[in-house]
């Protein structure tokens, strides 16, 4: 799969550098250039959360990782439910707060920690983020423990919640 940089179309990468790189030329982001067509929606739409969300990255990516890998990425990335819940006839809510740190930044923060690792090179990697928010704790707790990876947050002192700070200080 190329991704193409949508401040400078005439940029595109790979996966796997799109993840390492992170952004593109004038802080762009990367795009898919092209999106896959599914078939049997109602088929995809039947799946568990991790299965359905297998299949959907490795028809997006395409051969540029195994099949087994994108499972054991999105087995790690999303190892806790993301219900979706009947308010009333014909609306839902789907429920993003069950990660390890109550915030929905735990889908993007697993996700990337897990995309890092299957694309990393074996080489050591340091992350920079500054946040005032559940961004922060997200984060850390994504990339905690995982070896060669080092992240950086960078905090307002004394803007963040009490809950924040102590999440982020493991």
């Amino acid at each position: 799969m190329k991704l193409y940089n949508i401040k400078e179309n005439d940029e595109q990468v790979s996966f796997g550098q799109a993840v390492r790189q992170g952004l593109g030329r004038n802080q762009g982001l990367f795009f898919p250039s092209e999106l896959p067509k599914f078939d049997d929606v109602d088929a995809l739409l039947a799946e568990d959360f991790v299965t359905r969300s297998a299949k959907i990255l490795s028809a997006l990516i395409g051969d540029e990782l195994p099949a087994e890998k994108v499972n054991e990425l999105v087995d790690n990335a999303f190892q806790f439910p993301a219900p979706i819940n009947q308010v009333k006839d014909g609306v839902y809510a789907l429920e993003l707060f069950h990660g390890p740190t109550l915030a929905f930044k735990d889908f993007g923060g697993r996700f990337m920690a897990q995309s890092l690792a299957a694309v990393s090179d074996g080489g050591k990697i340091t992350i920079l983020t500054a946040t005032s928010g559940d961004t922060g704790a997200a984060v850390a707790h994504a990339f905690y423990g995982m070896e060669d990876i080092n992240v950086v947050i960078l905090y307002p002192k004394g803007k963040i919640s009490p809950l924040q700070e102590n999440y982020s200080a493991h």
